[in-house]
């Protein structure tokens, strides 16, 4: 059975400059009549790990759904891969999205293989079965996220760290190359907070992997993000970890929220607007 999808030819080859995948500009958006976001611009390139900060409330959630269309901006320019979010089509296998809270019943019987065969539904198409491509995705999704062995073991039977690689598998089981995860590291203890970004990082550059990583924990993202972008509905700052950090206007995005530096938020996050 062949497979809904394709390698787009967007993507740069190797040393070929690397191209924009993801631009916002002049982005307003509102939420129940009240305005979350107000002139967000920046763009994201081929390879680049970007961290988003800010406090709670801050959009942060909205602003990844914005870019995957699920929030259609009051006005502004969004583009993905040079096109508008509702101009993907088949092109939405390449975005691989993690969301900050994935509700499922532990005790339903559902294999580790059968949540990661989830992210190939776009690829399978409807009233279709899997085939043979398709289950070796989902098989090689699986060994680079350190679970194999586990294909049949029900989810929920899984520790809190386990099943968030097994919701990674998912979102890169395609032929993913722009990876978006909301709070991820939410729920897990230190030790596992650090396995998840070690292996994100590792896959990042096996695969050429574009990131844009929503978290609280600003220390984290110090420590992996390639650049870190700070809002609070508006934005505050874009640039090197070194730069955001050390910068007043820190500070000011946060106002009196001040658990950031001394690491609190971390794995503590709600869902923000």
């Amino acid at each position: 059975m062949k497979s809904e999808c394709r390698v787009s030819d967007f993507f740069s080859g190797p040393g070929e400059t690397p191209r924009t995948v993801i631009e916002l500009e002049d982005i307003w958006a509102s939420l129940a009549g009240h305005t979350v976001l107000e002139g967000i611009t920046f763009s994201v390139e081929e390879g680049v790990f970007l961290g988003v900060i800010g406090p709670n409330g801050a959009g942060k959630t909205t602003l990844i759904r914005v870019i995957l269309g699920l929030v259609k901006p009051d006005r502004g320019k969004v583009l993905v891969m040079g096109m508008s979010p509702r101009e993907l089509h088949h092109e939405l296998h390449h975005i691989g999205y993690m969301p900050q809270t994935v509700l499922f019943d532990p005790s339903f019987p559902v294999s580790v293989s059968d949540v990661v065969m989830m992210g190939r539904a776009c690829c399978i198409g409807p009233l279709r079965f899997a085939s043979r491509s398709d289950r070796r995705a989902v098989a090689e999704s699986i060994r680079a996220v350190g679970l194999s062995g586990l294909e049949k073991r029900p989810i929920g039977e899984l520790s809190g760290g386990q099943q968030k690689r097994a919701f990674l598998a998912r979102a890169i089981c395609l032929e993913t190359r722009i990876l978006l995860l909301d709070e991820p590291t939410a729920g897990l203890d230190i030790e596992s907070q650090e396995r998840f970004m070690g292996l994100l990082t590792r896959l990042k550059e096996e695969m050429g992997l574009s990131v844009l990583f929503v978290s609280h924990d600003v220390n984290v993202l110090a420590r992996f993000a390639d650049e870190i972008l700070c809002i609070n509905r508006t934005m505050h700052m874009h640039g090197s970890p070194q730069e955001v950090l050390g910068s007043e206007r820190l500070k000011e995005a946060y106002r009196c929220e001040f658990d950031f530096l001394v690491g609190e938020g971390s794995g503590m996050a709600g869902e923000d607007a």
